[in-house]
């Protein structure tokens, strides 16, 4: 009996060994792992874009190529920066229209009236800085442009002097069809050295099909055969999502005592 067991003994412990160096092996690949639903997490998770597509030209970031600092595009980013501002950095300043049916805010900027049928116009006024502050915190540098930018569809950014202005712009143009419906959820996080990568899936459906990204995606033909004919009785949940949707690699950099994102990669 006493040799029976002196072998179970080894076999477990060769067991644990070899537990031990494949938990070694996928810290060291991939790194500690983190509480998806971590504060951390979850912060960095919004710089990847909003759920309301109209924002910011929508979920930008999930291509069908890399995306980096220099493919996002300075208006996506500075329209990163101003949906993330805190409210106390916003002002709001209302503007009396003048004959013209318009608000000049001055010899540069002018704005549309509320809901396009007021005598005032709302305008929000951001201090630079604060703006400069919030896109270096997510983009890990200054902002080199300060160019105008698109919020959605019909509210504009200008620059000028110290601030940027936002309001509803003179003219616009919506496009119409058919609603894409996005679909995302995070897998897994790690962090790495001074890197913390974030995993998860991604879903686009237009009309009934199915598409591996938001940017450029190829239709995903065996996800469009397994959706219902009405769009209210889709149900997308983790396992869909495994199954059909896109791997996306997302990595921010530490700078200081926070993380500023890097790139996003389809897996």
């Amino acid at each position: 009996m006493g040799k029976y067991k002196k072998k179970d003994i080894i076999i477990v412990c060769i067991i644990l060994v070899i537990l031990i160096i494949i938990i070694l092996a996928i810290v060291l690949f991939k790194g500690q792992k983190l509480d998806a639903n971590s504060t951390l997490v979850n912060n960095l998770y919004n710089y990847l874009g909003s759920n309301d597509l109209e924002i910011c030209n929508g979920l930008q970031v999930y291509s069908n190529e890399e995306v980096n600092y220099e493919s996002l595009g300075d208006e996506i980013r500075l329209c990163t920066a101003y949906r993330l501002l805190d409210e106390e950095n916003i002002s709001v300043k209302e503007y009396e229209e003048t004959e013209d049916e318009t608000c000049n805010i001055n010899e540069n900027i002018t704005y549309a009236t509320d809901n396009y049928d007021s005598d005032k116009c709302s305008v929000e006024i951001i201090n630079k800085d604060d703006l400069n502050s919030k896109y270096k915190e997510i983009f890990g540098q200054d902002i080199n442009d300060e160019r105008e930018f698109s919020v959605n569809y019909n509210t504009i950014c200008y620059s000028d002097e110290d601030n940027y202005y936002c309001g509803l712009a003179e003219t616009y143009t919506k496009t119409f069809g058919a609603e894409p419906h996005t679909y995302r959820v995070i897998k897994e996080a790690y962090k790495k050295g001074d890197e913390v990568i974030i995993y998860d899936y991604f879903l686009k459906i237009v009309n009934g099909e199915c598409y591996s990204s938001y940017v450029n995606g190829a239709t995903n033909n065996n996800c469009t055969n397994e959706l219902p004919e009405e769009e209210e009785d889709y149900e997308v949940d983790y396992d869909f999502l495994k199954k059909y949707g896109t791997l996306y690699k997302h990595t921010f950099k530490q700078s200081g005592d926070t993380y500023y994102w890097v790139s996003s990669i389809p897996e």
